[in-house]
């Protein structure tokens, strides 16, 4: 029986040979050889990823999950733009009823 260490020798001294047909058939049946004594007798790859379902399909303008707070939860999947929207409303309702709030959150983002 063929050792995993003697395949890789002979594929270390094939690969130094000059350049032919008949050595590279000869590298190319060691690296069967090898390809098959190193791998599991589990299904090839693309057969075990073209079996798996399909990925999600998520909108590309929408909002990734960021955290796990209610704020960001909901936030999640939703347009930005009509975010956006949102918070514009609610910065301004802060800067009324809460100026020094509103100043630490501004000094905040424009340290970024």
């Amino acid at each position: 029986m063929l050792d995993a260490k003697e395949i890789d020798i002979e594929i270390a001294k094939w690969e130094y040979l000059d350049s032919s047909y008949d050595n590279y058939a000869k590298l190319a049946n060691l690296y069967t050889i090898r390809d098959h004594m190193t791998k599991s007798r589990a299904l090839p790859e693309y057969e075990i990823d073209y079996s798996a379902a399909a990925a999600p399909v998520q909108d590309e303008g929408a909002i990734a999950v960021y955290g796990d707070s209610e704020f960001l939860r909901s936030i999640s999947g939703k347009d930005p733009a009509m975010i956006w929207g949102i918070i514009d409303e609610l910065m301004d309702t802060l800067h009324i009823a809460n100026p020094r709030v509103y100043n630490n959150v501004m000094r905040k983002i424009n340290k970024m």
